[in-house]
């Protein structure tokens, strides 16, 4: 009886095994070897991959800008009302903060940063990654070239800079239906190797993959359904029409003009096609990014520089209010009052204005508010549990841009 049972267990244990060595192999030859080593390695994505993937470096600015400070300690004591785990609570900012896993918060008031708080092993010097975020720069970077002249508009098919998609299905789509997550490209989520989110994130040669593994479907009419494959063409675009990698002309075009006190870097999906990770990969310290939204309060100019014309920006971060609900049902903003245009968020304040924000995984958030003039971002390794960080940072720039005599403790 023991050698029956013995032999039992054998099979179970021996047929699972042989099963996941097959799917490895098999994999391998479909896929990439490199593509399933990281995800075999890596697993998800983390906070630390900057440190995965190469980079190409993107300088400091030739002339840095160097905020003024108007540190209000009473701002570690506010009072925040949120949402954890579906119940409310109350508690002071700091502790907050500490607890729902942030690494670095800073807001910048009329100017002048009031706050500037580094968590959890993280301090000015520590590098963090946008994530998705990244895609709210691919927007502002479409804008510029456009403006330069590099591309028409944003009317224009996808076809006219990517020459593959010519006489084919692809050519319908516009570089507004990528910017807007509106085509019919084919997205599917998931956590194994088939799915496009992983697809999308370790595959050694992205620009291959936008190009060839793009397909098709009438499953969206017209939706929003968020898709990294977006992201991807609009950076083979960028560098087809300007004749620059991405990040050269990010550097060139925003990060030297807002006036970055430190180098940053944009993740490639390897050496050996040194093509940009427009979907998720630039890497900055917090300081600096905040730069990004103070150009944006100021209507496309920081720093004594002109960047960006504000009819792009008030064009591409703010959505008609009210939502249709029905163009973001089954996707993760429905029933959020929160809409997406072209790769920046929108939501109502308190006012009946509008305030924008770009928006990563993990909780990264670089958040404008031009009625209080105030600019926030929230870097984190993870969302520490709370339901609605676009509300507690709505919460926060409405007290801080009131009279502070009103909500000190």
């Amino acid at each position: 009886m023991k050698k029956k049972t013995t032999k039992l267990l054998l099979i179970f244990i021996t047929f699972p095994l042989i099963g996941s060595i097959l799917l490895v192999l098999v994999s391998t030859i479909i896929l990439s070897p490199q593509y399933v080593f990281r995800t075999i390695i890596n697993g998800d994505s983390d906070v630390m991959d900057y440190k995965v993937f190469p980079k190409r470096i993107i300088q400091k600015s030739s002339q840095p800008y160097n905020y003024k400070y108007n540190l209000d300690e009473s701002l570690k004591k506010m009072s925040i009302d949120y949402i954890y785990k579906g119940k409310g609570r109350t508690t002071r900012l700091d502790t907050f903060l500490k607890e729902t896993n942030t690494t670095s918060f800073i807001i910048v008031h009329d100017d002048k940063v009031v706050l500037e708080e580094y968590f959890n092993g993280y301090d000015k010097d520590t590098v963090n990654t946008s994530f998705s975020m990244a895609k709210s720069i691919d927007s502002l970077l479409i804008g510029m070239a456009i403006e330069d002249g590099y591309i028409k508009n944003e009317k224009q098919s996808i076809a006219d800079y990517i020459n593959e998609f010519k006489g084919t299905n692809m050519e319908r789509i516009t570089i507004e239906d990528l910017l807007l997550m509106r085509s019919n490209i084919s997205y599917e989520e998931g956590n194994i190797w088939f799915s496009d989110d992983a697809k999308t994130y370790y595959m050694p040669d992205l620009r291959n993959l936008a190009l060839t593994q793009t397909n098709l479907t009438t499953k969206y009419q017209g939706k929003f359904h968020y898709n990294n494959y977006h992201p991807l063409l609009l950076g083979i675009i960028l560098e087809r029409s300007t004749g620059k990698h991405v990040s050269e002309y990010f550097q060139q075009k925003v990060w030297d003009k807002i006036g970055a006190e430190n180098d940053a870097s944009w993740s490639l999906d390897s050496k050996q096609t040194g093509f940009e990770k427009m979907e998720s990969g630039i890497n900055f310290k917090a300081i600096d990014f905040v730069k990004i939204g103070s150009m944006l309060l100021h209507s496309g100019t920081w720093n004594e520089q002109y960047i960006l014309n504000e009819k792009w920006i008030k064009l591409s971060t703010l959505s008609g209010f009210p939502l249709n609900g029905d163009e973001y049902k089954g996707s993760f903003l429905e029933n959020k009052n929160i809409g997406y245009k072209y790769m920046w968020y929108s939501t109502q304040n308190s006012n009946g204005g509008l305030d924008y924000f770009a928006m990563g995984k993990y909780g990264q958030y670089l958040y404008i508010s031009a009625e209080n003039n105030i600019v926030i971002l929230r870097t984190g390794k993870s969302l520490g549990s709370v339901d609605s960080w676009e509300d507690i940072l709505k919460e926060i720039s409405l007290m801080v841009g009131k009279d502070k005599s009103n909500h000190r403790n």
